[in-house]
């Protein structure tokens, strides 16, 4: 069993092994450091990290302009408008329409790798221009026709009624869009 050492025995032979440093022994000193994500591996495995430092709409159409595609369907309807005597036959209308746009995206690349002997990052700046699609559909509950006493729904029976429907939600959508604008674009 060993006794156990003095303080001054540990101070000793820490100021003579910096002595023999300070005296000739050779020193290496790598001075190369820097740190992007303090991991303690060291396998030069690689590591990526992306930065958006951009990311705004470049143009939004005009939902005015753009065509619904318009479907429709023979439905049986009871009790229309609350009129118990009334049941017959309609046609429900139903809008869908899309908005296509256009994004601007930049990102920083930070690609790491992890090794005993550190290397200096390589950053890369990437600029991307995406397309993206948004779908709206005509709300039925918003529908002029009704049928059903307990159980009511509603129906649009005209295509004018769900095409207005439609591009009344793609338009506010896009009202709601135009703070994200790039800024040439505003």
């Amino acid at each position: 069993m060993r006794a156990p050492l003095k303080s001054g025995a540990i101070l000793l032979a820490c100021s003579m092994t910096t002595a023999l440093a300070e005296e000739g022994a050779p020193k290496n000193v790598n001075k190369k450091v820097t740190v992007i994500a303090a991991q303690t591996s060291a396998d030069g495995s690689s590591e990526v990290t992306r930065e958006v430092t951009r990311d705004c709409i470049l143009s939004l159409p005009n939902p005015d302009i753009l065509e619904p595609m318009v479907t429709s369907e023979a439905i049986y309807l009871r009790s229309i408008n609350g009129d118990s005597g009334r049941n017959e036959w309609a046609k429900s209308y139903t809008a869908k329409l899309d908005v296509n746009y256009l994004t601007d995206e930049k990102e920083l690349l930070i690609i790491t790798t992890r090794a005993v002997e550190s290397r200096a990052p390589v950053i890369k700046e990437v600029e991307k221009k995406l397309r993206h699609a948004q779908s709206f559909v005509s709300d039925p509950s918003e529908g002029g026709t009704a049928a059903g006493r307990s159980h009511r729904q509603y129906y649009f029976t005209s295509r004018e009624e769900a095409v207005k429907d439609v591009r009344a939600r793609a338009r506010i959508w896009i009202q709601q869009q135009k703070a994200v604008l790039c800024e040439e674009k505003k």
